[in-house]
Formats: structure tokens, sequence, C-alpha cells
């Protein structure tokens, strides 16, 4: 089952509704979260993508030389609707559910994770942040998927600037 490669920043979206921002001071204040990734179901469901159990990797950005990850969250707004089972997965290129492990993505609602600060994710060098959507192996796969939006917030600090 091979893995699809998609960058967001890059994406082609007949939506528009892809996002790539990076929090103002004022917004990082009340909210807690430096960055926010919104990536749309048509950024996923290629129709040349109908290998059952494929997975596509969004990358979203890169982290710092050196980095903490202390809060994430993903709000599934709009639930993606395929046929099968859909999850997906926040974290690096190396371990792609580093920071939130596997959750369903066909039911809207709230993934926290990275709740304290012991359980921040720590980087030395520069690495790929991505989310990972995994399609069910027997019925579903990345061209099945007709609707979803997916908000992706992130704290993700340069350890460059604290010192």
């Amino acid at each position: 089952m091979p893995d699809i490669p998609v960058t967001l920043a890059t994406a082609s979206s007949a939506s528009r509704n892809i996002k790539l921002e990076q929090l103002s001071a004022e917004q990082k204040d009340h909210t807690g979260f430096s960055h926010w990734f919104r990536i749309p179901h048509d950024i996923l469901n290629n129709p040349a993508w109908t290998t059952q159990g494929d997975t596509v990797t969004v990358t979203v950005g890169n982290t710092p030389a050196r980095w903490i990850m202390n809060r994430c969250s993903i709000d599934i707004s709009t639930a993606f609707t395929t046929t099968g089972t859909l999850t997906l997965s926040l974290g690096t290129t190396a371990s792609p559910a580093l920071s939130i492990a596997a959750t369903t993505a066909t039911t809207a609602g709230i993934i926290n994770g990275l709740g304290t600060p012991a359980a921040a994710t720590v980087g030395t060098s520069s690495t790929g942040l991505v989310v990972r959507f995994n399609t069910q192996a027997s019925t579903g796969a990345p061209a099945n998927i007709t609707a979803g939006v997916a908000d992706v917030f992130l704290q993700l600090v340069d350890v460059a600037d604290l010192t």
C-alpha cells in the first residue's frame, strides 16, 4: 500500500480552502497556538488514487533547526466522507503519529494532543510536519474521499528565539 505525498503549500484545491498561516502575536496570546493549517478533502481525493489502503501524507511545513511543539489540536469541522474508515495522525516525516496518534476523521470534532508540557514533541534538527490520512485496506481509497475539512493548530517554538 503506497504512501502518496502531498505538499500543502503547492496542492491544488478546487474549493480554494487551503490555509497555511503563522498566527499574529494577538492570536498567539489569545489561543496559545502559533500556526494554523487547513486541509480540505479535495487535495486528498485525486481520481487516480484508487488503491484501497493507500495513505496520503500531507506535509504542512517544516520545523526550525531546534524546536519544541508543546501544543496541538485538530478540528474536524466537517467530517470526512468516504466508503470505508479514514484516520488521520499528526507528527513528523520520520514519525507521522508522534504528536497525535491515528484517530478517526469521519466524525466531526476536536482532537487534542500534547496536553501537558511534559508530553511536548522536540527536535534538534529541521524536519517536515505531516498529517497522514490512512484509508481502510479493504473498502477505502483516497479517490473515495468526497467531503471533509481538518484545521490543524500548533504551538511551534523555535528554540533559537529563546536564547
